[in-house]
């Protein structure tokens, strides 16, 4: 891993690190897309450890602070589904 690498983890779990929605997990609590992203990462590391440093960090990277476009501000239907996604693709391109 290279200190670009290392930096860019960092500011992604520091920016999910602030997730208000918590999740219990390992005997403690914690921001619910810093979990996740955790979590990915690990099922990264077992399937591909030796994957380039891009496909990781997009796959780290992957919900960042997803909370800030909540799925139940678009109507529960397809079109409102289709809506968030894409809002929140134009939120992760900035």
């Amino acid at each position: 891993m290279t200190k670009r690498y290392e930096q860019a983890v960092a500011l992604i779990d520091q920016a999910n690190s602030e997730d208000p929605n918590t999740v219990t997990a390992d005997g403690r609590e914690w921001p619910k897309e810093l979990l996740y992203s955790h979590r990915m990462a690990d099922m990264q590391q077992r399937y591909a450890p030796d994957a380039d440093d891009a496909p990781k960090l997009a796959i780290r990277a992957q919900h960042i602070q997803r909370w800030k476009s909540d799925r139940k501000d678009y109507p529960m239907n397809r079109q409102g589904y289709l809506q968030w996604r894409t809002n929140l693709y134009k939120f992760h391109a900035e």
